[in-house]
């Protein structure tokens, strides 16, 4: 038997465990997830993220000590995901953790497989982390999604009528890091949109499955979010789901490009920039335990 050390952390309840990639000794980080996420017979969380050194210090960043962090983010069920805003805060507030007295403005670059994301670190509320994280720029492509239906879609396809069961829902697919399938609804307490989510999740129309996110607009700079994330299920909060819910809000004509998202457990701010398009989030992350992992077998 041996062990695998981890922190446990979240951000607004999205869990996860970070492991520094030397201590999977080489183990598949798939099934080391599938294993470790497993919240009755393991320690329980929504994924897991590994994290080594990626090279020299971004010659761009106010400290020239910092260096850049490979980053991969696993699913509960073993999948690996491109991106998670989440995860990322999650990372960045164990990294922030381990240097002495860290001052606000403090840079992070996480090399991600969708390129590198750059964080920085905007203090401490409480036992809370937040960041400033510019997350991607929202494409709207049926090929870069995937979306597949049997006919071509306009791009973007706003209030895209998807088949679920005898009924037609009207959503916004894009990518952001990853597929998202968002529907605008008028009331989240009527919704059903746990069963939405998980016929979302794995619509043909979706050849590489989808996260859902299901949007109620209440102002023009303010919405409330729920989430259904591929390879997970319902998901508390999720940050590459509140920031296309805030793109997909804003394409539909509901609101500005800057929004506060409401989830379950709290909030978040998503600025979609005119400038460059990029999508902008800030919001909490925080550590909450550490500890070992028994791995019995390879």
């Amino acid at each position: 038997m041996s062990e695998i050390r981890f922190v446990k952390a979240h951000g607004l309840g999205n869990d996860f465990l970070l492991i520094e990639e030397a201590a999977l000794a080489g183990r598949s980080p798939s099934a080391v997830a599938r294993k470790i996420c497993e919240r009755h017979t393991g320690v329980g969380a929504d994924g897991i993220v590994t994290l080594a050194p990626a090279g020299s210090p971004d010659p761009g960043s106010p400290d020239p000590g910092e260096p850049r962090w490979k980053f991969r983010i696993f699913n509960a069920d073993g999948s690996e995901a491109g991106l998670s805003g989440n995860a990322m805060r999650c990372a960045a507030a164990w990294l922030v953790s381990r240097r002495n007295s860290p001052a606000p403005g403090l840079e992070l670059t996480l090399e991600t497989r969708v390129g590198p994301k750059r964080h920085i670190y905007r203090g401490r509320h409480g036992s809370e982390y937040i960041f400033q994280g510019e997350i991607e720029r929202p494409v709207f492509t049926a090929e870069k999604i995937p979306f597949r239906p049997p006919k071509p879609a306009a791009e973007p396809a706003t209030e895209f009528p998807l088949p679920i069961g005898d009924d037609l829902l009207p959503v916004t697919p894009l990518w952001m890091g990853n597929p998202q399938c968002i529907a605008l609804v008028d009331d989240l307490r009527q919704a059903d949109w746990k069963a939405l989510g998980a016929e979302i999740e794995n619509h043909p129309f979706f050849p590489e499955r989808a996260n859902a996110g299901f949007v109620q607009v209440i102002g023009p700079d303010r919405i409330e979010v729920r989430f259904w994330e591929r390879g997970v299920g319902h998901t508390l909060a999720s940050g590459t789901g509140a920031c296309s819910s805030a793109v997909a809000a804003a394409i539909n004509g509901k609101t500005g490009r800057r929004v506060t998202v409401a989830t379950e457990m709290g909030e978040m701010e998503v600025h979609w920039r005119e400038s460059d398009d990029v999508v902008e989030l800030v919001g909490p992350a925080e550590l909450t335990a550490e500890g070992a992992f028994w791995w019995v077998g390879r």
